[in-house]
């Protein structure tokens, strides 16, 4: 059975129980919600509504990957014709389309959390539906998932960890009541909240999660049984710990980041359930080239119709209102200055003229041809997106290590993957200056560019700014974003 069809099965299933509001908000009826999770597969069907949430525009299937928070990074030098695109490129945050379009990435962000602490609940209440493995695995799974959804929200809307993490912050949704939630600091919400959840995730993951014993299995056969499976699509263990790394780094406890780094970098079957990309089935292949790299993906969300990204937003052809390309000669003169061979270069960026514009635009989520043969069907990797990539632990390994040579070291490793040779150790500035670049190259598309200035608190340079050769200063009214004015109101 092809994934999209078990994925949209478990979506329909859920609302054809009678609680079609699942996916919103909660169910209202609970009587459906208590024959809903009565099932091995009624749970199932409700963890796939939630990871389908969370793959929904409003969150990781555009506005925290390849759009709102790209453009607020300054990857992009938008139409000016699209004055929602033009105002979050400057940094203006309180017109009614950019408001609006806040509203919702918080809404649905909480809204998920809230269908998370849902299913939590009935795991505990709904005895003897599901044991032993399968339990631990979906509760350790929402655990992970509620905390990963609250980090993005204090990433985005809480102050700079680094100068106020004593700043009230947002709320952590614990409960499946519908109620306004006290602020907390953005030191509670990540030490006594998130990390609490993490760690108990990872507790339940680690002698249960099947990635550790099989890998990702990102593939099914006819008489195979899907729940268990696909765990790249999954918060999997190696995802939870690589998220914790994540979540230390920002709070800028580096010994802990690098514990968490090392925990997941050392593991041996790491490198085999992750391995690197295959240059020879990338650079010379033409017509359906993993150019997201997926076997380095710890986690990411299934995208049908990733392919209209960029025919919606950066094909050059159909460019429309909402093409986005960086300004003229960014990408080969200042980006890839002197490395395009670089498989990155190489493979996400295309030369491109026409509607008025030219330069590079970027062909990372273009669409590629279906195997041969093999009618209505599609490769994994051309329905995938990234949430959190092995590179990035790598790189949270090189800014943690107290010793230079161990940073370049680490750094090092991605750069070979990339097709690149080793950067000679040189100095903490140098090397700084090369993890910034590396974040730019590596993450375009996926969200994770915005996160590192505001966790550093530094500017954006010439240098790395896609929009136009201005360097932007660091500054909280650009770095915090604000919390909706309708959040405010119900307080």
């Amino acid at each position: 059975m092809k994934l999209w069809n078990i994925i949209w099965i478990g979506v329909m299933l859920v609302c054809g129980a009678g609680c079609s509001s699942f996916l919103d908000v909660q169910p209202k009826d609970k009587q459906s919600e208590k024959q809903l999770f009565a099932t091995r597969g009624g749970f199932y069907t409700a963890v796939n509504g939630i990871y389908n949430k969370v793959a929904s525009t409003a969150l990781y299937g555009k506005n925290l990957s390849y759009e709102l928070v790209d453009v607020i990074s300054k990857r992009y030098l938008p139409l000016s014709v699209n004055t929602y695109l033009t105002a979050l490129s400057t940094f203006a945050y309180t017109g009614e389309e950019v408001e609006k379009e806040l509203e919702n990435t918080w809404t649905t962000a909480y809204n998920t959390v809230l269908n998370c602490n849902v299913l939590l609940e009935n795991l505990e209440e709904s005895e003897g539906v599901l044991q032993g493995q399968e339990y631990r695995v979906l509760k350790g799974e929402m655990l992970a998932v509620r905390a990963f959804l609250h980090f993005d929200m204090l990433r985005l809307f809480g102050p700079v960890y680094k100068l106020h993490p004593e700043m009230e912050s947002i709320p952590y949704n614990e409960s499946s009541r519908v109620s306004a939630l006290p602020l907390l600091t953005a030191d509670s919400v990540m030490h006594e909240k998130i990390l609490r959840d993490l760690d108990v995730a990872e507790s339940l993951l680690a002698d249960s999660d099947p990635v550790i014993e099989n890998g990702p299995m990102a593939s099914l056969g006819e008489d195979e049984e899907v729940y268990l499976r696909y765990r790249q699509l999954r918060m999997n263990y190696y995802a939870v710990l690589a998220l914790k790394a994540r979540v230390y780094l920002y709070a800028g406890e580096q010994a802990n980041a690098l514990a968490a780094a090392r925990k997941l970098l050392t593991d041996p079957k790491v490198d085999e359930y992750f391995p690197a990309v295959d240059p020879n089935k990338l650079l010379a292949n033409q017509s359906n080239p993993d150019r997201v790299f997926s076997t380095e993906v710890l986690t990411g969300i299934y995208k049908k119709d990733r392919k209209e990204i960029y025919t919606r937003y950066f094909s050059s052809e159909q460019a429309g209102n909402n093409l986005l390309h960086p300004r003229k000669d960014f990408v080969g003169t200042s980006l890839f200055a002197g490395e395009t061979q670089d498989y990155r270069f190489q493979t996400w960026w295309q030369v491109a003229s026409g509607v008025g514009e030219s330069g590079h635009v970027m062909i990372k989520y273009k669409e590629i041809d279906q195997p041969d043969g093999t009618a209505g069907s599609e490769y994994f990797y051309a329905v995938f997106m990234s949430l959190i990539r092995l590179s990035e632990v790598y790189y949270i390994a090189a800014e943690s290590e107290p010793l230079l040579a161990d940073k370049y070291g680490w750094l090092n490793r991605v750069r070979a993957r990339r097709g690149l040779p080793d950067a000679p150790v040189v100095s903490e500035d140098d090397f700084m200056k090369r993890l910034r670049s590396e974040y730019v190259r590596e993450f375009i598309g996926e969200g994770q560019i915005f996160f590192m200035y505001k966790r550093l608190y530094i500017n954006i340079n010439s240098y790395e700014n896609g929009y136009d050769t201005n360097t932007y200063g660091a500054r909280e009214e650009r770095y915090v974003l604000p919390v909706p004015s309708k959040e405010i109101a119900n307080r």
